[in-house]
C-alpha cells in the first residue's frame, strides 16, 4: 500500500526550482481549454479538482459545451483538449526525472496524434455513458480509467483498449485510496478559490505532480506483478521525449 504524504512530498521535490515552469504549462492548458475542463477526461487526472467530481459533470459539460458551441466545440474538444491532456501528462511525469521543457506539454499533436485522440475519446465516452447511467458508476470508471493519459503519454502507440485494461488492473483494489488522495486536496482547492478562484492557479502545479507521482508508483507495481510489459511503455529504451 502506498502513502500518500510520501506522494505528495516527492511532488514538492519534483517541483522544487521547476515551479514556474510547471505553474506555466498548466495555466497554458487551462487558457488553451478554457470551460471545456469540466467536459474532458483528462480533467480528471491532474486538471480536474477531483475525478469524482468531473466524472459527476462531464456528461452535463459535454451538453452544455455543445448547447454553446454545437459540433465546433464537440470536436475542439477531441482534437485539441485530448492530445494537450496526453502532452501534459507526459510533462509531468518527465518532470519527475528531469526538468522538462514547457514543449512537452504540446507533444500530443506530434507522437501518434490519431491513435491518442481516439483512445481518450472512447474512454472518455465510456465514463459519460456510465455516469449517465447512474453517478456512482461513473465516479468508479472514471477512477478505473484514471491512469489512461498517462499510459499514453508513456506509449503515444498503445491501443485504446490495452490502455484501459492496464489503468483497470492498476486501479483494481486502489480506487477507494485513490479517492481519499484526491480529496486531500480540498483544503487548498478551497484556499484557492477564496481569492476569486485564481488562488487555484497556484494549487494546480502541485496536485497535477503529485497525480504523476501516484501515476509512477502504480506503474513501478504494475511491472512487478505483470500487469504490463517494460516494452509496452517504452521504458529501457527511447520513445516520445517532447
Amino acid at each position: 500500500m502506498w502513502d500518500r504524504s510520501i506522494l505528495k512530498s516527492n511532488a514538492k521535490v519534483a517541483l522544487r526550482g521547476r515551479y514556474w515552469t510547471a505553474f506555466l504549462v498548466t495555466f497554458l492548458f487551462l487558457l488553451l481549454t478554457g470551460g471545456f475542463q469540466l467536459a474532458d477526461p483528462g480533467f480528471w487526472r491532474g486538471f480536474g479538482i477531483f475525478p469524482w467530481f468531473s466524472a459527476e459533470t462531464r456528461a452535463k459539460g459535454s451538453f452544455i459545451w455543445s448547447f454553446h458551441f454545437g459540433w465546433l466545440g464537440i470536436l475542439y474538444a477531441i482534437f485539441v483538449v485530448q492530445p494537450l491532456v496526453i502532452g501534459v501528462s507526459r510533462y509531468f511525469v518527465r518532470n519527475h526525472f528531469e526538468s522538462a521543457e514547457v514543449e512537452t506539454a504540446f507533444s500530443g499533436f506530434r507522437w501518434n496524434y490519431m491513435n491518442g485522440v481516439s483512445a481518450m475519446f472512447l474512454t472518455e465516452l465510456i465514463i459519460c455513458l456510465w455516469t449517465l447511467l447512474l453517478i456512482i458508476p461513473g465516479i468508479v470508471k472514471g477512477l478505473e480509467y484514471s491512469m489512461v493519459p498517462f499510459l499514453l503519454s508513456d506509449n503515444p502507440s498503445l491501443p485504446g483498449e490495452r490502455a484501459r485494461q492496464i489503468s483497470r488492473e492498476m486501479t483494481d483494489g486502489q480506487k477507494g485510496a485513490i479517492f481519499v488522495f484526491d480529496l486531500s486536496f480540498l483544503g487548498w482547492f478551497l484556499l484557492g478559490a477564496l481569492c476569486f478562484g485564481v488562488g487555484m492557479l497556484f494549487v494546480l502545479p502541485y496536485y497535477s505532480a503529485a497525480q504523476a507521482e501516484l501515476y509512477l508508483f502504480l506503474r513501478d507495481r504494475a511491472l512487478r506483478m505483470g500487469f504490463v510489459r517494460p516494452e509496452e511503455l517504452c521504458l529501457g529504451r527511447s520513445g516520445p521525449q517532447s
